[in-house]
């Protein structure tokens, strides 16, 4: 229905229900095939939906998707994806009373979840700030979560987008289930117009338009952990990203640097983190690099 509005009457803005029924329900197949169908329309199409979790018409948002990981995997969906995140009357405060149209006040005496609205503020809330980087389709990718044994994991939500130097990598496991498996290659998108499609499939080092220079390496930080990350980008080219996922678990890396190794010291602190995320790379490398001094003193003091 939310296609037909957009692309048959041309309404610029559209409550995209399928988002809060689909992820409520856990029915991620088809909602990945939504998302699918549309990039491969016209990508742009996914900047008219205005995302949500609850409206005046629904159940709150703790009601539908609960007070920890899902609702706030779901969430982190709704501020990454192109497009408008729209938050309903008392969501960030926990409320469970509907506020229907009609409300002036509410009725019930309600207190403010204090868990709930701290980790908006330190999840939710910093992802937001940067909706330059996510609001966007001219560059977002939808990918195939690979599991080791070949198989498209239906329940993992994986996507990238990027505004100028800026990138980002969502991923988000709806289902309760551990998993694990790569990122490499994102779905077809229409890259001319809709009504004379072409389809392209491109690699997560193209749609993010990675240096693959052979000295290039990349550190990226995991948002919700704050520990940092380093791969070579030959890495990104040949095998994309991998990564473990528990139920209702979510990873947003961001903050991607470039860094060029012109002695091949960053391939050994490469080769030692082994691909081991830690609280700084610029630390680590800096240890490295003063190796020589820090153990002689480890060993006299």
């Amino acid at each position: 229905m939310e296609g037909y509005f957009v692309r048959t009457l041309g309404m610029h803005r559209v409550y995209n229900s399928a988002f809060m029924n689909m992820l409520k329900m856990e029915d991620n197949a088809n909602y990945r095939q939504t998302v699918k169908n549309v990039l491969e329309f016209s990508p742009e199409v996914l900047k008219r939906f205005v995302n949500f979790m609850n409206n005046p018409d629904e159940r709150t948002a703790v009601d539908q998707f609960g007070r920890e990981d899902k609702y706030f995997g779901v969430a982190v969906m709704m501020v990454t994806m192109p497009g408008l995140p729209m938050f309903g009357h008392g969501q960030i405060e926990g409320y469970h009373e509907r506020y229907g149209m009609e409300y002036r006040r509410p009725y019930w005496d309600e207190t403010v979840d204090e868990h709930i609205v701290y980790r908006h503020e330190t999840e939710v809330f910093p992802l937001m700030r940067r909706r330059r980087l996510f609001s966007g389709a001219a560059h977002f990718a939808l990918y195939d979560f690979c599991t080791p044994n070949g198989q498209v994991d239906e329940n993992v939500f994986a996507y990238s987008n990027r505004a100028g130097d800026e990138r980002a990598i969502i991923l988000y496991n709806n289902a309760y289930t551990t998993t694990s498996g790569r990122v490499r290659f994102a779905t077809a998108i229409n890259a001319a117009e809709a009504d004379n499609p072409v389809l392209v499939r491109r690699t997560l080092a193209e749609t993010l338009n990675l240096n693959t220079d052979p000295r290039c390496y990349y550190a990226f930080r995991d948002h919700r952990s704050g520990l940092e990350y380093l791969r070579h980008s030959k890495r990104f080219v040949e095998e994309g990203l991998y990564a473990e996922l528990h139920a209702y678990q979510y990873c947003a890396f961001v903050d991607f640097r470039e860094v060029i190794d012109t002695d091949e010291s960053w391939g050994r602190l490469d080769a030692r983190l082994g691909g081991q995320a830690v609280p700084s790379v610029e630390d680590g490398y800096r240890e490295m690099m003063l190796e020589p001094l820090l153990e002689p003193f480890r060993r006299l003091m």
